[in-house]
């Protein structure tokens, strides 16, 4: 997942933050990006854009979450000059000749989208021509009638993304670019699409931009209208209207230039204007923008990235590189969407992701202590419109409480004392059972993984299940997409991602894939995926010459590493609902695993692979689950495995549907009605659950 730091808004014009200050300064900035291997979306925003975003919420949904937005029309940047900001105008068609200077010093390859064949044709000869050592990977026009969200234009975008281009240009027209390009950059997170207009045509020299002098007075638009007085003739009308509007209401606050002072990432009167309805705080020990790696870490990104565009949300957590300073929000964005960042610990990126060997240097007690260290602060961020809060450990609930938030409670676990975990849980029970029995009681609403921890709740309290309901954890099906079985070498791939904890079991599945390299004669490789090292258990031994170590991965990464793999290996003594296997199934790679209940509707035999019950001792279900994964590899030889069909599984599991339900009742807790519109980055309606 992309994650990085952003200036403050320069302007905000009309609910719409401007953030690029002058040509020179968004060229260096493009250039940043792309070294850092960041994709983004760079819209130039005018008065046309900013009356269609009235009318479309797919456009007005994009440019909330574009990356950088110039100003482009003289009116635009007038306004955010009324502002005290010093931006200058940036258009579309001024960007192609700068940036593609800068990509061939650079060596960053580009691609041509949009316009016509002719058009693209004659503006990559007019480039090659004028810079001889630029790379362009390709181009494509697509057809009359495009559809930017459709299934077709996907597959333009698979074809992009094949090429190596980090750079695309779009030369679509708005709204169809702006929205194509947002949907695109969460589907492919390493590209930068820059939105241009007719930019290529004037390139090309199909077109002709209106001489310089007449652009150094700001009468373009009146060359333009000029030319084209029938189709562009009631569009400036309604743009002049529009502008004397604008021009009528009275200057905005001024954006704080400094995002790291105390005022955080934002002036608290810029925040109120372009402020959601509903305010979510999310209180957990990782750092947004670091590496700590688990089902629930998982869970808790997916909110960042993907919540719907009638919330903000205020992220408490920990800082993991000492470049944040406590108790002070800092605006940080999560794959193209824009959050508060409020740090109240300071644990490094090596201990982020160990276990404490006591209560004081525990990850959890040291974040509970810098919450109720930095509670004002909290609470100042949280808003005044009344905010609610979601919680993943119990240890939280009763911070949460005291700063006045009312809580949607999430249930992970299952465990008991008696089963084997690494954490210090199982040392000190006691003050577990106590804080899960006070967040329950405090937590308004639950969500539990799945039906055994409900029906546990039924039994241990009965009070307070009725408040309670399965989610499970979500699967982003738009990163985790179907792909086909690698072509057969002969070398059988199991998977594995996530912590090596205890209760996983790790000494039965090195077993395994030990047994199973040699039934197959030594073709077969281990991928293990997380920070854990598997050398604490002595019988990783055995299997080391054929494990490969790929460490902590972004979901993209993660993505392609599986899609290189056949299978999946679970053999947890217990669990919620790893994220780890809806992603695999996503993918489309079936799995033998030891069975737990809630496996049952996801790993179907035939289709999805095989479950096997755990013996005492072990040694029979070892033996079968070797087995099962010979039956898979054959199954895999023989072509009888589809990854559409072990896709469809998880689909009942995927963002589009869980988030809307969790989202939900936090707008209930809130007391707001909905909000129409995209709920989230680069996907569809949602469907119901």
């Amino acid at each position: 997942m992309s994650v990085r730091c952003v200036e403050a808004p320069l302007a905000v014009v009309d609910n719409q933050i401007i953030n690029v200050a002058s040509m020179q300064n968004l060229v260096a900035r493009l250039v940043e990006l792309c070294r850092q291997d960041e994709g983004f979306t760079l819209f130039t925003l005018n008065l046309d854009h900013l009356v269609k975003r009235h009318r479309d919420l797919d456009f007005k949904a994009a440019y909330a979450r574009a990356t950088l937005v110039s100003a482009d029309g003289w009116p635009v940047a007038a306004a955010a000059r009324r502002q005290g900001a010093q931006v200058d105008r940036v258009t579309g068609a001024d960007l192609v000749i700068p940036v593609c200077a800068a990509a061939e010093r650079e060596n960053i390859p580009i691609y041509l989208f949009g316009s016509s064949s002719d058009s693209l044709a004659a503006a990559a000869a007019a480039l090659m021509k004028r810079f001889p050592g630029l790379d362009i990977r390709g181009m494509e026009a697509p057809p009359m009638g495009f559809v930017p969200t459709s299934s077709e234009a996907f597959e333009m975008a698979e074809r992009i993304s094949q090429s190596g281009a980090r750079l695309c240009f779009l030369a679509l027209g708005a709204p169809k670019q702006e929205i194509f390009a947002d949907a695109m950059a969460a589907r492919f997170p390493g590209i930068g699409f820059l939105c241009i207009g007719a930019a290529l045509d004037f390139v090309s020299g199909r077109q002709k931009r209106a001489p310089h002098f007449v652009q150094a007075t700001n009468f373009e638009w009146f060359w333009r209208l000029l030319s084209e007085p029938r189709r562009l003739g009631r569009r400036y009308a309604e743009c002049a209207l529009f502008l004397g509007q604008m021009m009528m209401r009275p200057t905005p606050p001024v954006a704080d230039p400094n995002p790291t002072g105390s005022a955080g990432a934002w002036s608290r009167d810029v925040k109120a204007e372009v402020a959601a309805p509903f305010r979510l705080c999310v209180m957990h020990p990782m750092d947004p923008r670091g590496s700590k790696l688990g089902g629930i870490e998982t869970h808790v990104r997916q909110i960042l990235a993907r919540h719907p565009d009638d919330f903000s949300i205020l992220f408490v957590g920990v800082d993991e590189f000492g470049d944040s300073p406590l108790g002070v929000v800092k605006s940080v964005r999560i794959a193209h969407r824009q959050i508060d960042f409020l740090p109240v610990a300071r644990i490094d990126a090596a201990a982020i992701n160990l276990p404490g060997k006591s209560i004081g240097q525990s990850t959890t007690f040291r974040f509970a202590c810098g919450i109720l260290r930095h509670l004002r602060a909290i609470r100042r961020a949280s808003g005044v419109r009344g905010a609610s809060v979601d919680l993943q450990r119990f240890e939280f609930a009763t911070p949460a409480r005291l700063i006045g938030l009312p809580a949607v409670q999430m249930v992970h676990g299952e465990g008991d004392k008696s089963q084997a975990m690494d954490s210090l849980i199982k040392r000190f029970w006691f003050i577990h059972r106590a804080n899960e029995w006070l967040a329950l009681h405090l937590a308004r609403r639950i969500l539990c993984v799945n039906p055994n921890i409900v029906r546990r709740l039924e039994r241990l309290y009965p009070d307070v299940a009725r408040r309670a309901e399965v989610m499970t954890v979500s699967v982003d099906t738009s990163v985790f997409a179907p792909k086909p079985f690698p072509i057969w070498d002969g070398t059988f791939r199991v998977m594995f991602a996530g912590r090596l904890d205890s209760f996983k079991d790790p000494p039965l599945m090195f077993r395994v894939l030990a047994g199973l390299q040699a039934r197959l004669e030594g073709k077969v490789e281990f991928h293990y995926v997380g920070t854990t090292d598997p050398s604490r258990y002595a019988e990783f031994a055995a299997i080391e010459s054929f494990t490969v170590r790929h460490g902590y991965q972004p979901a993209a990464e993660v993505a392609r590493i599986m899609a290189g793999c056949h299978a999946g290996i679970l053999t947890s003594f217990f669990e919620g609902m790893p994220c780890y296997l809806l992603e695999m199934l996503s993918i489309g790679r079936p799995f033998a695993a030891i069975r737990l209940p809630q496996y049952d509707p996801l790993i179907v035999p035939g289709l999805s692979g095989h479950l096997i019950e755990r013996t005492d001792p072990d040694a029979s279900c070892l033996d079968d689950l070797v087995a099962a994964f010979v039956t898979l590899r054959d199954a895999l030889a023989a072509g009888s495995l589809d990854p559409m069909k072990i896709h469809g599984l998880v689909k009942p599991y995927s963002i589009e549907v869980q988030m809307q339900r969790m989202f939900a009742l936090h707008r209930a807790l809130q007391s707001k009605p909905s909000i129409t519109g995209r709920p989230s980055i680069g996907q569809a309606e949602p469907q119901n659950s």
